[in-house]
């Protein structure tokens, strides 16, 4: 008999319980993407669906900014709030748990805008770079994190991937273009390796399977089991070989011009 989808929320939290990052990026890419931001001393910082904030905290733990980490993730938060206090960032950094727009106005504007895989929050690739486009200062910075094909998808695992269809993501070079047409300038581009892939589905899997075996009488246990090892086979039969995921380092101009 087919399991039942499992909550999405649920899933989601306890299968990124031991992430620092909640994208197939390394604290070592994470130190460099944060350097090629050169945030100046003050600089407000928007983090979109920041998850637990891991790169957020980073980056203000590296840099002289203030940072604003959104997520409806109310655990995601907590946990945020906790590493915060943890670090001694709690002046300069606020953590919300609601919607984006309940939290940042039409009129508002930010030194840097960072959105680390969270793009769907703001709708597609495009829109979310358009959105990010209008609320950048002049001069402002820009960090997208976006998947991409690395090259066209089996139709088994756009099945896998829940009925995905492959216009709905670009390639590398397409993710770049896009950001260009938005009217950004492209700073710098760089791709997960097989490695920080490796490590992210790696950690996926293993919150879901240990959270299954620690609790065999949850309900959602049998529909949790299954969506992970379907999941985890769908990345080593095609994932692995399919899916990019790529940062792009963006500028909004300080003014029109070349």
């Amino acid at each position: 008999m087919t399991q039942p989808a499992p909550d999405r929320l649920k899933f989601t939290t306890i299968a990124h319980a031991t992430h620092r990052y909640l994208s197939p990026l390394s604290a070592e890419k994470a130190t460099r993407l944060v350097d090629g931001l050169a945030l100046r001393e003050g600089a407000e910082v928007l983090d979109i669906g920041c998850g637990r904030a891991g790169f957020l905290l980073d980056l203000c733990e590296r840099s002289p900014a203030n940072g604003l980490g959104v997520d409806i993730n109310s655990t995601f938060i907590a946990a945020a709030r906790a590493e915060a206090s943890r670090r001694g960032l709690d002046a300069r950094v606020r953590l919300v748990d609601r919607a984006l727009a309940d939290v940042v106005g039409d009129a508002a504007r930010f030194d840097a805008i960072v959105c680390m895989g969270s793009s769907q929050a703001l709708g597609t690739f495009v829109e979310a770079l358009a959105w990010a486009y209008a609320h950048l200062a002049p001069g402002g910075v820009a960090l997208f994190a976006d998947g991409f094909w690395r090259r066209r998808p089996d139709p088994g695992y756009l099945e896998a991937l829940g009925g995905a269809t492959e216009d709905e993501m670009n390639t590398h070079a397409g993710n770049t273009r896009l950001a260009r047409e938005a009217g950004f300038r492209v700073l710098s581009t760089a791709c997960a390796s097989e490695d920080e892939w490796d490590a992210y589905e790696g950690r996926y899997c293993a919150a879901i399977e240990r959270y299954v075996d620690a609790n065999p009488t949850d309900p959602d246990t049998p529909a949790m089991a299954a969506r992970i090892r379907a999941w985890h086979e769908a990345y080593l039969t095609w994932g692995r070989d399919t899916l990019g995921f790529g940062f792009y380092t963006l500028m909004k101009p300080a003014a029109h011009g070349l």
